[in-house]
């Protein structure tokens, strides 16, 4: 998630590396002002512990509330959150498939716009329970010292399927390979087998996962050469689009508003792009 006043982007334990990218932890004083913060989509899975006030989100257009746990993800659409006072949050952030090592749920049962309980993907009450532990604690190092520990304890090793995902990663940033092709001629199996593997441990396709990498770069050099007026025309050619209404239909997909609307709520901040992940 983004970063407000009194919040911390913590990296994670080595040990970690390839299941969480990072930390994202908030305390607001009783006092504080509400914060409304905005994350784009960055495909990753996140996880929710509130030991706070419940904290009302909205993704895309659908709104939910977070009250002790949540799984969010993979995110496709822009997420709106509102932290009033006395915010007390910790957010793991995922990378790939980090979250399928340590559930074990398939990817392809999530709804990428929904909010989720974890216990209830589970059958189990594994996660209540971690969260009354951390909820007693005083300490953010503890707490995240907790969770690091909890995962140690039951994430599964990456199997063969999974690293020949991660090891595909360089073929999207080329475009003039077809990663899927490419992965399966690598691998020796066929092209459903790969587009299977995607939407079990990743949960979406790799046809979106390329869409989505282009529209990353893009907003990135966007939001950098803010509040220089951008040349449109440019980025269109830069990026490989067909035209300037191709470049609008990704802005409304993956945002909900067109590429001006964007550049207006860019003014006041409030708009956090997710860093790069480990593997992308």
């Amino acid at each position: 998630m983004g970063a407000p006043t009194n919040s911390q982007l913590i990296e994670a334990d080595e040990r970690l590396a390839t299941v969480f990218s990072h930390f994202y932890c908030v305390q607001l004083s009783t006092q504080a002002q509400p914060l409304r913060q905005q994350l784009m989509p960055n495909y990753e899975m996140i996880l929710a512990f509130n030991f706070g006030p419940p904290i009302p989100i909205s993704i895309g257009t659908d709104p939910y509330v977070i009250h002790q746990t949540a799984v969010v993800g993979p995110l496709q659409k822009t997420l709106t959150y509102d932290l009033p006072a006395g915010a007390d949050l910790i957010v793991v952030n995922f990378t790939l498939n980090g979250f399928y090592r340590l559930l074990g749920v398939p990817m392809h049962r999530l709804k990428a716009e929904d909010l989720h309980n974890p216990d209830i993907l589970l059958n189990k009450s594994c996660f209540s329970q971690l969260w009354d532990q951390l909820a007693a604690m005083t300490t953010l190092t503890d707490r995240l010292k907790l969770i690091s520990n909890y995962a140690l304890a039951f994430v599964a090793p990456s199997d063969e399927a999974a690293s020949s995902l991660l090891d595909s990663i360089p073929y999207f940033n080329d475009s003039a390979i077809d990663p899927i092709k490419a992965l399966a001629q690598t691998n020796q199996i066929s092209t459903r087998s790969i587009q299977l593997r995607f939407q079990t441990y990743l949960g979406y396709s790799a046809k979106q996962m390329v869409r989505f990498l282009r529209f990353k770069k893009m907003l990135s050099l966007l939001c950098q050469q803010y509040p220089e007026s951008p040349d449109w025309l440019d980025l269109v050619l830069t990026f490989g689009y067909h035209d300037h209404s191709h470049l609008i239909k990704d802005f409304t997909y993956f945002l909900g508003v067109t590429p001006r609307q964007f550049l207006k709520q860019l003014a006041p901040g409030g708009v956090c792009i997710s860093k790069s992940g480990k593997f992308y």
